[in-house]
């Protein structure tokens, strides 16, 4: 484990506490966890390969005279949402992790695996390759790296290394407000983490709307 001082690290080595913390299964559950993530993230980029192909033939010549032959016209969205029934941001999620190179892919893997041997929980999603990829293929662009579309260049080890993965931090506090619902403005949602720091796309005003609402919602039911 990761941030504990010498005197914890002896205390958690003890046997009784070992027995009295149930350590070594829950060491057991976290290894199944991870593995069970990691094996859920090959089977996605192997999947985004196959979707690749499959884009490929829907948008090449014969693909276009086939469907134009049974009158049908499908947009990229069309085809992500009929043939996979995903939405359009997630479909295009597996496009672009699917043209990556397989370079890009492996650090991204390599990455996440360090950053779990230091006690870490990496973002190993496709969210967080395209993050990694982007940010890989800005530091030393390279000529035709494609990196407009969020495809990384994956030229050698040297251009990823300054790329770092996203590592999650633990949510202490979640808010969310269908203000649009009421008819009181915008939807608010609000995200605090273990540090304190608040992440929300709102403005002051609006969170001060869903906290006077919950106020009000709280005092009703007091009142009850």
């Amino acid at each position: 484990m990761s941030n504990l001082l010498q005197i914890e690290s002896a205390l958690l080595a003890l046997p009784q506490v070992k027995a009295g913390l149930n350590i070594t299964e829950i060491r057991r559950a976290q290894r199944s966890l991870t593995n069970a993530q990691k094996s859920k993230f090959t089977n996605t980029i192997n999947l985004s390969k196959l979707v690749v192909k499959a884009h490929e033939w829907f948008t090449s010549d014969e693909g276009k005279a086939v469907f134009r032959e049974e009158g049908v016209t499908w947009s990229n969205e069309d085809f992500g949402k009929k043939v996979f029934g995903w939405q359009k941001s997630y479909f295009y999620k597996v496009l672009k992790a699917g043209k990556l190179k397989d370079e890009v892919v492996d650090l991204f893997n390599a990455k996440c695996d360090e950053a779990e041997a230091a006690g870490q929980d990496p973002n190993r999603s496709l969210e967080g390759l395209l993050k990694f990829a982007r940010a890989a293929a800005e530091t030393t662009p390279a000529e035709g790296s494609g990196e407009g579309d969020g495809e990384g260049s994956g030229e050698g080890e040297s251009e990823g290394n300054e790329a770092a993965v996203e590592v999650r931090v633990p949510t202490i506090m979640t808010l969310s407000f269908k203000a649009s619902d009421l008819q009181l403005g915008r939807n608010v949602s609000l995200r605090v983490d273990v540090n304190g720091q608040v992440i929300t796309g709102n403005t002051a005003e609006e969170i001060n709307l869903a906290l006077q609402f919950l106020a009000q919602a709280i005092a009703g039911r007091s009142a009850n």
